[in-house]
Parts: C-alpha cells; structure tokens; sequence
C-alpha cells in the first residue's frame, strides 16, 4: 500500500503560527523600499528601520514562504563556497575579513533568538561527517579553519564519529559548538514582527511589477500601488529574475529537498546537533521535536517536486542508517535557493543606485542576517563594508544552459560518489 504523507505544506508550517499582512493598496513614500521578504529582505528592513531610516517591505507571497522558510535550519560560519576556494580568489586577509562578517551573521541570528523567542532554537552543535577514507585532508582542513578563521573546530577519530553517529558510512568528522539549529519559518516570523514594532510597513501578497528611477527617487509598482523611494533594495532570491536585471541574471534557481519522519525511537543518531557530511552531494539532517529526524539532500534544478519524494528522501536516510526500519515520512517538501555561479552572496549596489542583497542558497541563516545589516549600514552612510564583495560581483549565470549545467554537476558528483564509496571499506 502506497503511503499518504503531507506534502501541502512542511513541517514549519504544520507547526507555527502565522500573522496576516495586507495586500499594499496605497501610495507610500520612504526612504527605502526593500523587495522581499526572506530572511535577507526582512533584515535589511528592519536594520534599516532601526537606523532611523522609513522603510517599507513588499512581499509577493507569504513572509519567508520561500527558501527561508523551508531549508534545513543550519546556522553556522562561512559561505556557501569553502574558505579555502575563498583565500584562492581573494587572498588571505581579505578572506579572513569576509568570514569574520559572516561570523557576524552567526552572531545575529543567535542574539536576534535568544533576546526575543529563546524556543526558535531547536539545538547546538554541528557536525561535519566523512562519507570515505580519509587521507589527512579533514585535519588539514580543520587546522586551516582554526588558525586563519578563528574557529574551534574539533576532530573526531573513526571511534568517536561512530559513537555519535553509529553507520558504518562514515568515518572521522569534525564537531563545532558555534554551530546551532533552528525552526525557520518561525525566525522569519519573529523578524516580521520585530520589523513592524520598530515602523517597518510590511505587504504581503504584492509582488512588485516594476521598479523605476523617477528624478533622485524610485518608484516601485504592484497590482495595488506603489512606493516612491530614496533607496530600494532587491531580496528576492531566485523568486523573480526580472525585476532587477543585473542580479536577477546572476542567480541560478536549485532546489534541494527535505523530508520529516513520524516521532521515532532510534539509536543511531546519538546527537542533537545538526550533521552534514562530505558528499560532494552530501546529506543534512537533525533530531527535531517528538523524535522526528529532518532529513534533506539532492539537488536539482526542476521547479516542482519530483514523483514518489518521501520514498526517495527515505531510502537516502536508510542508506546511512539500515537500523531505523521503515520510518514513516510524514512530510516532505522542496525548496527553492538562488545560487550565484561563484557560490558566494550578490551584495552590492548597482550603477543607477538600486541595491542587492540576494544569492544566499546552501549557506543563508548566517549569511542573510550578515547581508542586510552590510546593505543597511551602506544605506545610512555609516561603512562600506558591503565593497568587500565586490569580487563576487553580479555575473550572468548562462540562463537554461546554466540551470542544465548546475544538474549534469549534480548527477556527475553523485557518480563519483558512489565510486568513491564503493572502493572504501567499512571498517
């Protein structure tokens, strides 16, 4: 008998508790529009706002009803591209400078919670798991985040991995105790709410049409009105590639998946931190409420969810761990990221004055809060620290060819995968 699971909504949504916004029905004046409401276009507004800045959002859906509110809920340091490729193409100290801003982000989002709904946070802890035989690259590793990053990364041996995580998949990992994890749709909903107590004005349910510069102002359009502003600021992701042609051209759309098992007693994931291993098309997943395990993993660049989700994502977890039996899948979800082709965030402003903070896929809880606090101090004149992505500029993505590259990556790393792991022994 086919199983039935909940795929109208996630496990976010089942277990939070959402504010209504208005459509926008007016014509506004601020001095900054922001576009989007994610966790980067909720930031950037409530920063700004709290700058002395009059700010307005303007969401075409649901507050963080898109990626930010239906990824993994990893919060850690550092990017989307690893901080080795980083110093490659930037050089140490300008590496340096840029993870200690996304340290920063970390930082946010943990005193954001812990000020405001200290329940937000579902655990500590994060470990990053061998899928084969290690040659000494983990330590190496290790030893170059520790000493050129700043973090307390610490090893585990073949032993200790197993005791924490008892597959015989896997083999030595690394544990950080900066890392937590999160309910994220309810962060996205505490940012709303913290943006409209401090004056933001948020629309849900207008998407913006258009976005023009009128004399020193611009003027943004939805169905039922618009907003003259100083500033504007697009944060819509891969959402709309359109509107804001430099960055929009630049982002790739990749979905990745994420599955809820029914509470479960098991004894194969001894932690409560969150765990990815070192695939290249690596698997995330962590205990949540009740013994349910949230796992997710693949990625592909198809829009709507592919047939027979739940069974794929679980027999990807029972691949790990043979001992959990046969879970049941009580939800199972996809969701979209925007990708530059460089994998680092777009975080700039353009050469008419229009700025972007957007491209946060596979790294964003930290990166997002990092992004809208450097685009709103840019805003109010206080830094520049925004420039220090200027080597990570807008650059087009190649469109669909760009999209079936970004697959054929996909599908040619997990092959090598399989090979890799098929030649390493278990024990």
């Amino acid at each position: 008998m086919r199983q039935v699971f909940n795929t109208a909504e996630s496990w976010y949504e089942a277990t939070a508790r959402r504010v209504a916004y208005a459509p926008l029905r007016m014509t506004l004046d601020a001095d900054v529009c922001v576009i989007g409401g994610g966790f980067a276009g909720l930031t950037t507004a409530l920063e700004c706002q709290r700058l002395g800045l009059n700010t307005v959002l303007l969401e075409a859906g649901r507050i963080a009803g898109g990626a930010s509110g239906r990824n993994g809920g990893f919060v850690s340091n550092g990017f989307a591209l690893g901080a080795e490729s980083i110093k490659k193409m930037v050089g140490r100290q300008a590496a340096k400078e840029l993870y200690a801003l996304s340290r920063l982000g970390t930082d946010y989002v943990r005193q954001t919670i812990s000020a405001n709904d200290p329940s937000i946070l579902t655990g500590h802890g994060g470990r990053v798991a061998l899928r084969h035989k290690d040659d000494g690259g983990l330590k190496s590793y290790m030893e170059l985040l520790n000493a050129a990053f700043g973090e307390d990364l610490k090893y585990s041996s073949v032993e200790e991995t197993r005791g924490h995580l008892v597959s015989s998949r896997y083999f030595e990992s690394l544990s950080s105790e900066a890392t937590f994890h999160i309910h994220t749709l309810r962060y996205g909903i505490l940012l709303a709410k913290l943006a409209v107590d401090s004056g933001v004005k948020v629309y849900e349910s207008s998407p913006a049409l258009n976005c023009e510069k009128r004399g020193s102002s611009f003027v943004v359009t939805t169905a039922g009105g618009e907003v003259r502003a100083a500033h504007v600021v697009h944060c819509v992701s891969s959402a709309d590639t359109r509107l804001h042609r430099p960055s929009g051209r630049a982002v790739l759309p990749v979905a990745t998946y994420v599955a809820v098992t029914e509470p479960i007693k098991q004894d194969v994931i001894r932690t409560n931190a969150a765990i990815a291993d070192t695939r290249r098309a690596g698997d995330y997943y962590r205990l949540i409420d009740g013994g349910r395990i949230l796992w997710g993993g693949r990625i592909t660049t198809r829009v709507s969810e592919p047939s027979q989700l739940a069974e794929r994502m679980k027999g990807d977890m029972l691949s790990v761990y043979p001992d959990l039996g046969n879970p049941r899948i009580e939800f199972a979800w996809s969701g979209l990221m925007g990708y530059a082709i460089h994998k680092m965030p777009l975080i700039g402003r353009d050469a008419e004055g229009q700025w972007f903070a957007t491209a946060f896929g596979g790294h964003g809880l930290n990166t997002t809060a990092m992004g809208g606090g450097l685009v709103a101090r840019g805003i109010a004149g206080l830094d520049d620290s925004w420039r220090r992505f200027s080597p990570f500029a807008p650059r087009w993505a190649y469109g669909q060819v760009g999209r079936l590259g970004v697959q054929g990556s996909y599908w040619w790393m997990q092959a090598r995968d399989r090979w890799d792991e098929a030649r390493s022994p278990s024990k």
